[in-house]
Parts: structure tokens; sequence; C-alpha cells
């Protein structure tokens, strides 16, 4: 019974992840201060790449790899066998249209196990609920990604706003560690 618990208790927090991520999409397309134009192309953007990574040589397979786009800056981490992997993947993100910049933060080692994805998946669940339910900060423009317990955390916000997303997933139970790859607004009075 015990095993049968524990199982749902994964399964449901895998469905959750996904619940957020259209909660958080379907927030993104009336609050959005990005073009939904821009919001489809960086959709488009990791679609291509995800795509790429799935051709018939198989130089990806049995690789863990993550991918978010914003504001045409691509963010891949996860986990590749081989340093010659690792390049491949930068080169093919690179030759795609519209990409401004590159964070690749993919390390050498063996992929992750299915258990430590989806409490990775649990974790992104948790830290864009608690992002959501912030006045501090509009959680719309802030997208969350987790690899091995490491929030990474990308976005165009404010810099009150970035130190306090950091703050809500730096203290989020179950988070070893936050990286933050935000382009800031600078408001200027003329």
């Amino acid at each position: 019974m015990k095993l049968i618990n524990i199982g749902m208790t994964i399964l449901t927090s895998a469905a959750l992840a996904g619940c957020m991520n259209v909660a958080t999409s379907g927030a993104q397309a009336v609050y959005n201060h990005q073009s939904i134009t821009k919001s489809i192309n960086d959709q488009m953007t990791t679609f291509h790449v995800y795509q790429a990574l799935d051709d018939k040589s198989g130089a990806f397979k049995g690789a863990n790899i993550s991918v978010a786009t914003y504001n045409q800056e691509v963010l891949i981490t996860g986990q590749v066998p081989h340093e010659w992997q690792k390049a491949k993947l930068e080169k093919i993100v690179r030759n795609l249209p519209d990409v401004k910049h590159i964070y690749n933060l993919v390390t050498i080692s063996t992929p992750s196990s299915a258990l430590t994805r989806i409490s990775d998946a649990w974790l992104t669940a948790k830290v864009k609920a608690k992002l959501i339910a912030s006045a501090d900060l509009d959680a719309t423009q802030i997208k969350v990604m987790t690899e091995n317990g490491t929030v990474y955390l990308m976005g165009i916000i404010l810099p009150e706003e970035a130190d306090a997303a950091v703050d809500i997933a730096r203290t989020t139970d179950g988070v070893q560690g936050v990286v933050k790859v935000f382009s800031y607004i600078k408001i200027v009075r003329a």
C-alpha cells in the first residue's frame, strides 16, 4: 500500500507540473509584456532544438537535455555522457534563426534518474506556484526550470523582482541551488 501511495504521489507531482505550465501559459497570454509573436517564436525555437536532438543518427540517445527559450535567449540544462555532445548541442542551437544568446549549462555526466526528473518537475511546480502567489513580482515574466535540484530562473524583470524570485526559489523546500538567467528592466526618468 505504501508503494502505491508513493507512486500516486510521484504521478500527481508530474501532472501538477504540467498543469502549472498550462496555467502559466494561459496567464501569459493575457498579461505577458512580450508580444504573442515573440512568445510563439520562443516556443518554436525550443521545439526546433528538441526536433534536432531527435535526429536519426542517435547522437543524443540516452542524454537528458532540457531547453527553455525566453526573448530569443536559450537555456540548455541536463546531462550528456560526452563533451562532443555538449559542443554539438550548442552548435545546433547557434544555427537556429532568432537565437540571440545561448546559456549552455549542460554537464558531462550520467543522465539523471527518472525519480530525479520527477522530483525536479515537482520542485518546478512548487516554485511556479509560489511565484504566482507572490505580490512582489510578475510571475508571467519568469520561466522556471529545475535540473538535479537546481532551479533556473529566466526572464525580463526589474532587479528587485529578480531578488524576490531568487528568494522564493531559494527558500522552497527541496531546492539545492538557484541560477539566475535574467535580463533586467531599468526604469529611467526623462
